[in-house]
């Protein structure tokens, strides 16, 4: 079902039915800063299970999550002073940083490591779902594994029909990936070069 949804001017019904949808473990897409993604409650494993298998992704692929600002972010990752200093000057944004995950994440995205990736990106739609849901959602791009990325919500539901329950509508979306970095005992490393600019991030 592809929907309309303004989180800056919600319709009530629309709102609690997104919700409702979140919360029974239902799968979501909706546009951010770089693609679209597809997302699911950071606790529903069942639904994350579901989210693998859709995609085609192999189950030691760790997937990342949205947190709406950096005290949810603290709760789900280690961030050190000099983590948070660097993150700061980029979230919201087009980046997603991998850092040292907390008990609290499910053990199925975490990488090998014990690593997580947390991404706020500087979209409204995204952060306003983590909001509702009142806890990080899922974050993985729309589309199957070795595929290029879907940019029209339609070919999102013609590809994945009901297996995504709900559709954000954010018109076509054409971007590039968001810029990915790893920062561990407060070591820069960017594993993959995207959307956002990744000069400078080592400076303290």
């Amino acid at each position: 079902m592809i929907i309309e949804w303004d989180p800056e001017r919600p319709k009530k019904k629309i709102t609690e039915i997104i919700r409702e949808t979140l919360a029974i473990g239902g799968l979501v897409a909706y546009p951010t800063d770089t693609f679209y993604g597809i997302g699911c409650d950071l606790f529903n494993i069942k639904a994350i299970r579901k989210l693998y298998a859709i995609k085609r992704l192999d189950s030691r692929r760790a997937l990342s999550i949205i947190c709406r600002d950096f005290k949810e972010i603290s709760t789900y990752a280690v961030m050190s002073d000099f983590a948070f200093n660097v993150a700061k000057r980029h979230l919201p944004g087009p980046y997603t940083f991998v850092l040292k995950a907390k008990r609290i994440m499910p053990k199925l995205l975490m990488t090998d490591k014990k690593e997580v990736g947390i991404r706020i990106p500087d979209h409204p739609v995204p952060v306003a779902l983590v909001r509702l849901l009142d806890r990080p959602i899922i974050n993985t791009s729309a589309r199957i594994a070795g595929e290029e990325v879907m940019t029209d919500p339609r070919l999102i539901e013609k590809t994945f029909k009901r297996d995504i329950s709900i559709i954000i509508d954010g018109g076509i979306v054409y971007s590039e990936p968001s810029t990915l970095i790893k920062i561990v005992d407060d070591e820069v490393e960017v594993l993959r070069e995207g959307k956002g600019p990744f000069r400078g991030l080592a400076e303290r």
